[in-house]
């Protein structure tokens, strides 16, 4: 059977070859739960309807009284009438209706040993159940709009008979038939145990016949009766609290680990589809890069070009940039000597830088002069330095000055 990203619900219900399983419109057919199993997705969560052979029913007369309380004196009444204990069974009420001060009650209980049989494949392969539910209960919700409803079906070797009114089960009875073929005789004996019973309608609209052989026994049975020849199928959500009290524990746990699963996976995607955008964008990053890398190669030697030619431009600099011409160096040492007692004594120069010594008759002189060089326009190229003069025998002040091209200077 195929799973279905819609329906993570497998529902298992009896059927004419044994048992059924379905979800959304896929389904499949087996003679056990067990053998359908092992044929179905093991992450999927599954629902139960109880088979009608399981179930137990007494119709009960009580008091008036409000659903809860129903429900509270139809378990005594069990208690008295089955033999088990309240913790052996669960049970559900379909109220029929009030006559007087009377309710007329129809309590159908599920032996938790026959709950247990049905359960096992499903409990030990970790599906659930995660609901259950009776079969025939699902079915007479499924004729709620067919009014007043004698319903006849087969689940694996029995057949079964029920009596609804609109969408509750009255009466249900399983048909002693030979080679699986009711008869009239046997149909109206189900008839008569309902009629005396009192849950009998006094007029049925219809009767579903599951199978087009059986619609003759019907016919003779009830004549006049509209028929309709073809099988129903219980659809609506069940109805009912037939789960043990820790089966829904167990349920409940099984739910949150789904969902813990589902948002494990959707993490998981999300976290894939985060990975794969990463690597989308590490590829863009090293596509671009190389791209990159292809431009420099392909500019190098242009580059390479254009630093030799700078290079030869700072060579060629001293020679034909006239602030630096020797002749031009000495006269504006000597410009800001400016009519003061400042001999020049020695004069060095070469491409990078000029150097040279004097006296001053004081050191404020020196002082002074180194100043005015320093603040000279056209020595703008050179970074001018002087260090502390030195006094001389006869008290004259000599000092050295250094002249060496700033690059930041001349680029300015």
């Amino acid at each position: 059977m195929k799973s279905r990203l819609g329906a993570p619900i497998v529902r298992f219900s009896p059927s004419p070859e044994g048992w059924r399983a379905q979800t959304g419109a896929d389904s499949c057919v087996g003679t056990s739960i067990g053998e359908l199993v092992g044929k179905i997705p093991a992450h999927l969560r599954a629902e139960l309807l109880v088979p009608s052979s399981a179930i137990v029913t007494e119709h009960l007369t009580l008091p008036r009284a409000p659903r809860e309380d129903l429900v509270s004196m139809a378990q005594l009444q069990l208690e008295k009438l089955l033999p088990y204990t309240a913790e052996d069974f669960v049970f559900d009420i379909e109220e029929l209706g009030f006559v007087g001060e009377d309710a007329q009650i129809l309590a159908i209980a599920v032996p938790l040993s026959e709950l247990k049989t049905c359960a096992e494949p499903l409990r030990s392969s970790k599906m659930g159940p995660v609901a259950v539910g009776v079969y025939a209960i699902q079915l007479a919700r499924t004729l709620v709009s067919k009014g007043k409803v004698l319903a006849i079906w087969k689940e694996g070797e029995h057949v079964f008979l029920l009596l609804t009114a609109d969408g509750k089960l009255l009466w249900i009875e399983r048909l002693a038939v030979e080679a699986s073929m009711p008869d009239a005789a046997e149909v109206q004996r189900v008839l008569l145990g309902a009629e005396l019973s009192g849950v009998l309608p006094e007029r049925l609209d219809r009767a579903c016949v599951g199978v087009p052989e059986w619609a003759n026994a019907i016919r003779e049975a009830l004549p006049g009766l509209e028929i309709e020849e073809t099988a129903v199928e219980p659809r609506h959500e069940i109805s009912g609290n037939w789960l043990p009290s820790l089966w829904a524990d167990e349920a409940s746990a099984l739910s949150r680990k789904s969902r813990m699963l589902e948002r494990l996976q959707w993490a998981a995607i999300g976290y894939a589809a985060l990975l794969a955008a990463g690597f989308c964008w590490l590829a863009f990053e090293k596509s671009r890069i190389a791209k990159l890398d292809q431009k420099i190669s392909e500019l190098q030697p242009q580059v390479e070009v254009a630093k030799a030619r700078q290079n030869r431009w700072k060579n060629l600099e001293p020679a034909v940039e006239p602030s630096r011409y020797l002749i031009e160096l000495l006269h504006q040492s000597s410009k800001a000597v400016a009519g003061v007692d400042i001999r020049i004594t020695e004069f060095q120069m070469n491409p990078r830088e000029f150097a040279f010594s004097a006296e001053a008759s004081n050191v404020a002189e020196a002082i002074e002069y180194v100043g005015r060089l320093k603040k000279e326009g056209e020595l703008a190229a050179f970074k001018v330095d002087s260090p502390n003069p030195n006094i001389l025998p006869n008290e004259r002040a000599q000092f050295r000055v250094t002249g060496k091209v700033d690059g930041n200077a001349s680029k300015k």
